[in-house]
This record gives structure tokens, C-alpha cells and sequence, in this order.
């Protein structure tokens, strides 16, 4: 077994690599070796910690580091590090590889003189190697609350004393902006992916995208994610889908990543409408507060809502996605009732909604001038769960 620094002739192997070591772990299919692609030209890249492990001249390991930020309470920015992808090829996992390459680029690292590195992974993994909950150095991951020990947020000193050395007592960990290139670039991503041989993506229990999701024969329902951008653009773009709903058509994937990313952003009830026959999203299904929606609502009680892409009218898959979502209001919350509607000269939605139990409680009118042309009468209805 040989360890060394990565070349440029190893770049498409060690990707495949990549790929293959990610593949359907943390999502169908990954987008990891297309970090890896796009990363080597980042500034942030340290191509003096980017390592291939060889076993009788087969790569079968790589890692590569990255610098990153930490901002303190105070606002001032201080230098970090973290790694990854971190990639063993499936043939040689479990066998110790892993730990031995991940050890031997850390003690690279701190010879180098980096002394903090933080990192998102497996803690009953990591642990072996050093590594602890971030939040027992007072470091806190960027998207969660200050006061959550973040399970898989993890981090070392590398060189002991080196955080109250550079004056850190508490801080937020930033993470470096091309870690998110797969999601932000979908388009360029999936030209990148088609240059690979085929393979089958899959839904599989322990992946971060699996809790959440309900499913039946046909359809799944599962939190949106960035890479879902260029076909919500495809279906929320067709004039005949939004204004039925009450939203204007999108005008750009840039427009449907932003959706993505502030409407559904919280994934806890807003799902896309996935068709398992062709792994793509073509809908969505939804509740939240109904406080804005103009509808005579009850204290506390959610308006529910959901639209699916014109190829897929008329197959009841609204009415299966909604008898799904509401099934899971049963199991999960206390919420005693949904109120809805629907534009009256859009009775299809209504009869979704009257096939899952919602009953007519009479008509109101909410200004939609901007999507319809003038204020539009409304069909209210309303379920009662408990």
C-alpha cells in the first residue's frame, strides 16, 4: 500500500472513484465527484493535501483538504480547514483503508501547521481518527441553532491549544462555498454525470434525503432539494400550471432554486410529488400557516395545497399525494383540522380535495390580480381530522 500526492493523470479515475464510493450513500446517486471535478481549481483548494492511497498500483483511496472560515460572535473571520470527499473504492472498504489514509493526511496537515479542522461525517467513524462533536469546542454549524450539538458536525485540534492560541472561545463554522457546486450549477452537473457509465440511483434508508418520505406503489413524497431546480423550472413554467394555484409561472432555474430554497425550504411539510416511474418531481404537496391565505381559518389551523405537472392531470395523483400527506398528520401531529381552496373555475382541485374527506364551507374572493387579472372567487372547504 502507497500513499502519495494526486497527480493530474489520476483526476477521471479518482473521480470515478468517487463515485463509485458515494454512490446512492448519502442520496440516489451522488454529486461528490463533481465536487472533487470542479474543486482542484477553487482557491480554497490545498493541492499539497491531495492524496491517492495505491494498492499494488490500483488507486483505490483519495482525500483532498480545503481551507474554510470560522466567524466569531464578534463578526471577524478566522482561518479553518476542513476535507472531504474522503473516498475508499467499495472493494477495499471496511478493511482499515479509510482510517489508515484519513491518519496519515492529518498528520500531513499538521506538519503543515493547520490546527483546527472541522468536518461533517459519522461520528462512530471519526471518533477513531480524533474527532468530536464540533459543539464541545463551542463551534457551531452554520445552518442550525447555536445551542444544537449538531450530530454529525465533527472537529479536532490538530495542534493542541491552537483555538484559545488564536483567541476562540466560540465561533460558527463556515463551510466552503464549492462544496455546493453540484446544487447550484444542476445543468452543468448533469452534463458532467452523463459523461459516466449508467447506473441505478436509489432511495435507500440511512440517506440524509430518506427521513421524511412517504410513499406509496406509485409516488413518493420527500423533502425538495437543490438539484430538483431544473425540473420544478420545467413544470412551474408552464403557464397553464401556477395561476390555477394562485403562484406566477417561473421564469428561470435560478427562480426555482430560490423556491427551492426559501418556500419549501423547510422540509418538515412541504414535500415534492416524485413519480417512482421516472424518479423526477412533478409536483408538490404541502400545509403551513394559514394566517395570510385570506381563508376564514380556525386558530392554529394549516392550509394545505398542491399542484402536479400538466402531463399528469387526470391520473389521481393529487388525490393519492394528499391521502398521503393527511395520513401523516394523523401519525405525527395534533393537528385537529386543514382548511383549503380552490378557484372556482378549477373544480378538478376540488374534487381532489372532496375524495380525501375536505367538505365545502362556502365561497370568498382574494385578490389575485397579479397571476388571474382581477380578484377571483374562492370554494373553501375544510377537514376535519380529530
Amino acid at each position: 500500500m502507497k500513499i502519495r500526492l494526486e497527480k493530474p493523470a489520476d483526476y477521471r479515475e479518482v473521480e470515478n472513484l468517487t463515485r463509485e464510493a458515494f454512490w446512492n450513500v448519502y442520496r440516489p446517486g451522488c454529486t461528490e465527484h463533481y465536487v472533487l471535478h470542479r474543486y482542484r481549481d477553487n482557491p480554497d483548494f490545498i493541492p499539497e493535501l491531495d492524496f491517492v492511497m495505491e494498492e499494488n498500483g490500483r488507486i483505490i483511496g483519495h482525500v483532498m483538504f480545503s481551507k474554510a472560515e470560522l466567524i466569531l460572535p464578534d463578526g471577524a473571520h478566522k482561518s479553518s480547514w476542513t476535507f472531504g470527499p474522503i473516498s475508499i473504492h467499495p472493494d477495499y472498504k471496511r478493511k482499515g483503508y479509510g482510517l489508515q489514509l484519513l491518519q496519515y493526511a492529518l498528520a500531513e496537515a499538521r506538519d503543515k501547521g493547520i490546527g483546527f479542522i472541522c468536518m461533517e461525517g459519522n461520528i462512530d467513524f471519526y471518533k477513531h481518527a480524533g474527532f468530536d462533536l464540533a459543539s464541545r469546542f463551542h463551534i457551531h454549524y452554520h445552518d442550525f441553532p447555536e445551542e444544537e450539538d449538531v450530530p454529525f458536525f465533527l472537529a479536532q485540534e490538530l495542534i493542541p491549544g491552537w483555538l484559545k492560541a488564536n483567541g476562540i472561545e466560540e465561533a460558527t463554522y463556515c463551510p466552503p462555498k464549492g462544496y455546493f457546486i453540484a446544487d447550484e450549477h444542476p445543468g452543468a452537473f448533469e452534463l458532467y454525470e452523463a459523461s459516466f457509465p449508467p447506473k441505478e440511483k436509489l432511495r435507500l434508508p440511512g440517506q440524509l434525503f430518506y427521513d421524511g418520505i412517504m410513499e406509496t406503489s406509485r409516488i413518493i413524497l420527500r423533502p425538495w432539494q437543490d438539484s430538483d431546480a431544473p425540473v420544478l423550472f420545467k413544470w412551474a413554467s408552464d403557464p397553464d400550471v401556477g395561476p390555477r394555484a394562485g403562484w406566477a409561472p417561473h421564469k428561470s432555474v435560478e427562480e426555482s432554486l430560490e423556491v427551492i430554497r426559501t418556500v419549501f425550504k423547510d422540509a418538515t411539510n412541504t414535500w415534492a410529488i416524485e413519480l417512482k416511474e421516472t424518479g423526477e418531481a412533478i409536483g408538490a404537496m404541502g400545509y403551513g400557516p394559514s394566517c395570510d391565505c385570506n381563508l376564514p381559518s380556525r386558530e392554529g389551523e394549516p392550509l394545505t395545497g398542491y399542484w402536479v405537472a400538466k402531463p399528469y392531470w387526470n391520473r389521481g395523483i393529487c388525490t393519492e399525494a394528499l391521502g398521503l400527506m393527511i395520513e401523516h398528520i394523523r401519525k405525527t401531529t395534533d393537528i385537529k383540522s386543514l382548511i383549503s381552496g380552490h378557484f372556482t373555475d378549477n373544480p378538478a382541485s376540488g374534487r381532489v380535495m372532496e375524495k380525501c374527506g375536505f367538505v365545502p364551507t362556502g365561497e370568498t374572493v382574494i385578490d389575485e390580480t397579479q397571476y388571474q387579472g382581477a380578484d377571483h372567487p374562492i370554494r373553501v372547504l375544510r377537514l376535519l381530522i380529530r
